[in-house]
């Protein structure tokens, strides 16, 4: 899902006095509000009430008022506002205040998906600026249209148009120092490459955009840094962009701009999930959704409700996962967001399946298939008629060359001429319908190639993990271990091998049920996964005994790690296991000193095997001293000297209950 498309850039626009259009829009460049929403809407709505309703200056404040909807992107309070007014301005014969309305009507429908119908209302906004027949005037103005113009032609795939446009007017705005639309430009050039997957450009873009603006231009200044926000999650470093995303919401929240807020929300949510903090990607999720709801935005709400379904699931809150996801390819149907109804479908595909409603699932995945099908044809239409123009300028060149230099053949050379472009038009059809089909095949082979890897990937992660723990099994940590080993001989490095025990399970299960015997088991096997090293290796290989691999771990190293474990389960927190007051384990070491200095464990050429049968043996000794405590191996069985006792003064909750 483009995340673009969550954040849609929807800027304020130029109005001004109904008398004094040019003057004002040239000096000013952007009408400010000096209060947050709520107070700027009551300041219009008494000035309104104190005027007539069919004067100049009625209109002009239904403008700002309009204005100021869309500064905040209040499309759902927009379209009535545009609807009450449209009688009143076309009742006057003032083309460029028609102009706006267009204007304003067209960025309506982008804010609600409807590309096709905002394109026809920017051309007619263009067309009736330009019947008034003074450019000068009216420039500023007519490049605020072909900047919104070009922005939108985006979700029509037209994405080489958007940047050409968007660079010419800013080129322009450059030359006449209008700050705003300069940034704007910036800003949806970013859009563009987002689009693109270009982001270190969009990041550059968002960037020289937020030091365009104005100060004065506050939420402009905090769009934009939430924009840079999201590019510097991707491409720098994560605090940074949470920093930036934070100044960006304190702004929004003090202006009351609850459309960016939900946006930013979202955003909050999508970094959480890359920490990964899945209760705090949830939490802010909802909270876009809460918000998305009530502004009644339906593009904005599916795509609000595609991340919840889906942090949804992570969460393992499937039924209401499956929900709002079911909500969100539903809304998808009723919008042109192609984008938003391939993202849609594809997630409540990818929920039915972890379902198991594999029908449905492959229902939902064959739309999904189609939409991005549907999203390439365009794509591929797009660049066809692009060439076409392109073809159809230069056929009309020579053809006019020609005609200059060979008057006298003009009839028998047009027979010819035409021939030869219906011919080359047929081949033309032909290698598009081939480029299609080609795309098409070449598309569904790359989603075939992902789903058979994820099952591939999914297929081999399940064959070597415990289902309960999602530790190592026991083959798995075997065949580590015995590579371990390996190495070590071939490196000379030591090898710790830890053997641990939770004491006293079998009471627990008899008196908790296996249950709670169960949660003990992933309680203490999280703890071992928190304290290990990278290269180290932890699994399960019996039902409450786990078998620890430590390369390039010495006896001195591998007790203090041992001691370690065992305080860490007798004082981590038990929130998950309340029924059971008291966890302990028994440690059992065995090392392979490559160069030892321990007369005992000088054995540089042992095995996995032998070392799992001495640690086994020092667990059972440290069971005998009564559990709770860390044992090292050697040779003649005789404990050494700091072998330690870890529950000495603390008294052990389980300790009259059997193993």
């Amino acid at each position: 899902m483009s995340w673009s498309k969550l954040l849609k850039i929807v800027g304020v626009l130029a109005f001004f006095s109904y008398q004094t259009h040019a003057q004002t829009i040239s000096k000013q460049g952007f009408l400010q509000f000096q209060s947050n929403f709520a107070e700027a809407e009551q300041q219009l709505d008494a000035r309104l009430a104190d005027t007539p309703s069919d004067t100049p200056a009625s209109i002009e404040l239904n403008l700002q008022k309009s204005q100021l909807y869309m500064l905040y992107q209040r499309a759902d309070l927009l379209k009535p506002l545009l609807d009450e007014i449209q009688q009143r301005i076309f009742a006057q014969n003032d083309a460029v205040v028609q102009s706006h309305w267009y204007l304003l009507s067209g960025i309506q429908f982008y804010l609600v998906g409807k590309y096709a119908q905002a394109d026809e209302r920017f051309l007619l906004s263009l067309e009736l600026l330009k019947s008034n027949n003074r450019p000068l005037e009216n420039a500023y103005l007519e490049n605020f249209i072909l900047m919104y113009q070009a922005v939108n032609r985006v979700y029509l795939q037209q994405y080489e148009a958007a940047l050409a446009e968007l660079t010419a007017v800013y080129k322009v705005a450059e030359k006449n120092s209008w700050p705003i639309i300069q940034a704007r430009s910036l800003v949806f050039m970013g859009e563009v490459n987002y689009a693109l997957k270009n982001y270190e450009q969009a990041l550059e873009y968002y960037h020289n955009a937020y030091n365009t603006y104005p100060e004065n231009a506050l939420i402009y200044r905090a769009e934009t840094l939430m924009f840079e926000a999201q590019m510097v999650n991707i491409v720098g470093e994560r605090s940074v962009a949470f920093t930036q995303l934070e100044q960006a919401m304190n702004v929004f929240i003090e202006q009351q701009d609850d459309t960016r807020l939900a946006n930013a929300y979202l955003l909050k949510s999508y970094f959480y999930s890359k920490v990964p903090d899945d209760t705090q990607a949830l939490e802010w999720i909802a909270k876009s959704v809460k918000k998305r709801e009530q502004l009644g935005n339906a593009i904005e709400i599916a795509n609000a409700y595609v991340h919840y379904s889906s942090q949804l699931g992570t969460n393992g809150q499937m039924p209401l996962a499956l929900q709002y996801a079911k909500k969100a390819a539903d809304l998808a149907e009723v919008h042109e967001d192609i984008a938003g109804q391939w993202d849609s479908y594809g997630n409540y595909a990818d929920l039915l399946n972890q379902a198991g409603d594999y029908q449905q699932a492959f229902h939902y995945m064959q739309l999904s298939e189609r939409a991005l099908l549907k999203k390439a044809r365009l794509d591929i239409t797009s660049q066809t008629a692009t060439l076409n123009a392109k073809f159809n300028l230069s056929r009309e060149q020579l053809k006019s060359e020609f005609l200059d230099k060979q008057g006298q053949l003009l009839e028998e050379r047009n027979t010819l001429l035409n021939e030869q472009l219906l011919m080359e038009q047929r081949q033309q059809r032909h290698q598009n319908w081939v480029l299609m089909v080609l795309s098409a095949a070449l598309v569904f082979f790359l989603i075939m190639c992902a789903v058979i890897y994820r099952l591939y990937i999914k297929n081999k992660l399940l064959a070597s993990r415990d289902p309960l723990t999602s530790l190592h099994n026991r083959r798995s940590v075997l065949m580590l271990g015995e590579q371990v080993l390996h190495s070590s001989d071939r490196y000379q490095f030591a090898v710790s091998v830890l053997m641990l025990d939770i004491d006293s399970f079998k009471a627990v299960n008899d008196r908790f049920g296996h249950e709670t015997g169960d949660r003990v088991i992933q309680y203490v096997a999280n703890i071992c996964l928190a304290a290990i090293r990278k290269p180290d290796y932890v699994g399960r290989v019996g039902g409450e005994e786990f078998l620890l691999v430590l390369p390039h771990t010495d006896e001195k190293a591998a007790l203090l790690l041992a001691k370690r474990l065992c305080e860490q389960v007798v004082a981590a927190d038990k929130k998950s296991i309340e029924q059971v007051k008291q966890v302990t384990v028994s440690i059992g070491i065995a090392t392979k000193n490559i160069q030892s200095d321990q007369p005992h464990n000088s054995d540089p050429h042992k095995d996995l095997n032998q070392l799992i049968r001495e640690a086994d043996a020092a667990l059972y000794i440290a069971k005998e001293k009564g559990r709770n405590q860390v044992q090292v191996y050697h040779t003649d069985l005789d404990l050494k000297d700091h072998a330690v006792n870890l529950d000495a003064s603390t008294p052990n909750m389980l300790r009259t209950l059997p193993d």
